[in-house]
């Protein structure tokens, strides 16, 4: 304990040797500008010195960096889980409350997004709920924890960055409204912003009012858990049943290159057609910078000439590709599973494959 400053001391002195109130006493000092803590320790020198006896400290009190660390890890979990949460469900909702005015590669994107925030919920969350859980036990057994300075000053910059979170989804989702997508999908996309806001505020404003009392009944924490882990497990179910297995993701990563190559090679012909006097190549051969193979059995691509300008080009693919046609228009580039042909035309500009820009 440090000494206390020589002016305090002396006033405490002689004001309790008159016999003012403590109460009178700290009152006064703090009304001029003397910190409470600093005049409490005073206070405390002077009956440590009066009875020649030191006053205890209990051990553990106080703030310190292992709290400050716990509650920094929390936090930081909390947003990764908690905003790959709003991601998943965002992305589900579009897949499940299909727009075709928002129609296109952006469909594709959502197997990336869906991949990410999967990975972002299933190593995020259990740490978060195993310091969580660790920080509530440490509460219960020293209830003084709760007071602590460091505690409520991370609280309520999380608290911040959350609200700060969530109105950024909630304003894109409102845009996406005001651009024309579909009221339903809006209202699906405000109802998880609210639930995940409604539930992070409610827990971590509770528990700023939290007592001593309180942290010896740890049902509420609890119970905000339970909700919690369920709605994660059955998002991160909801998500593995959209994305499938690692080796299905692997398949349409396989696919995707090969409908990249496969346009690179038709913009070469193209190249060659102009150049050449509107005459097809007889090979791939004849083509320079186009050595591509397939990414898994690396065997080459099937070029097939045809009257005029039209060709093949052919591949085998993993699996069917998603349609991506909007109203009136054909993809070129749609595929089945399996052994499939294109039908080209090189005096024709080919558009890029959606899945072009998936990668």
């Amino acid at each position: 304990m440090s000494a206390a400053d020589p002016r305090i001391a002396e006033f405490i002195e002689k004001a309790l040797a008159a016999g003012l109130p403590h109460e009178s006493l700290v009152g006064m000092l703090t009304a001029r500008g003397w910190p409470e803590k600093e005049v409490y320790n005073a206070l405390a020198d002077h009956y440590q010195h009066l009875t020649g006896v030191e006053i205890p400290r209990r051990a553990g009190t106080g703030a310190s960096a292992k709290e400050a660390f716990f509650y920094l890890l929390i936090f930081s979990t909390l947003a990764t889980w908690t905003v790959g949460f709003g991601c998943l469900a965002f992305a589900l909702i579009n897949r499940w409350i299909a727009d075709p005015l928002f129609h296109g590669y952006r469909q594709l994107l959502e197997a990336y997004t869906i991949t990410s925030s999967l990975a972002a919920l299933i190593v995020a969350f259990p740490v978060y709920l195993l310091i969580s859980r660790a920080v509530v036990r440490e509460s219960a057994a020293q209830p003084e924890k709760l007071d602590s300075s460091v505690r409520k000053w991370l609280t309520y910059m999380a608290l911040v960055i959350a609200a700060s979170v969530f109105m950024g989804d909630l304003i894109a989702a409102l845009a996406y409204l005001l651009r024309g997508e579909l009221t339903s999908r809006f209202l699906a996309k405000s109802f998880v912003v609210l639930l995940l806001s409604g539930g992070v505020f409610f827990y971590y404003f509770g528990g700023l009012r939290k007592t001593a009392a309180d942290a010896l009944r740890p049902s509420r924490d609890k119970i905000m858990a339970g909700i919690s882990s369920v709605a994660v497990l059955l998002l991160v179910i909801l998500g593995f049943s959209q994305l499938g297995s690692p080796g299905v993701q692997r398949g349409f990563r396989a696919d995707t290159q090969r409908l990249r190559q496969l346009y690179q090679l038709s913009t070469a012909i193209k190249n060659y057609w102009t150049t050449h006097a509107s005459q097809l190549p007889a090979s791939i051969d004849q083509l320079s910078g186009t050595a591509y193979a397939d990414p898994i059995t690396y065997a080459p691509y099937e070029y097939h000439p045809k009257q005029g300008s039209q060709y093949e080009l052919c591949a085998t693919f993993t699996r069917k590709s998603e349609s991506q046609d909007a109203p009136g228009i054909t993809d070129p580039w749609e595929h089945p599973a399996g052994h499939y042909c294109f039908s080209l035309d090189a005096s024709a500009m080919l558009p890029f494959p959606p899945q072009y820009y998936g990668d």
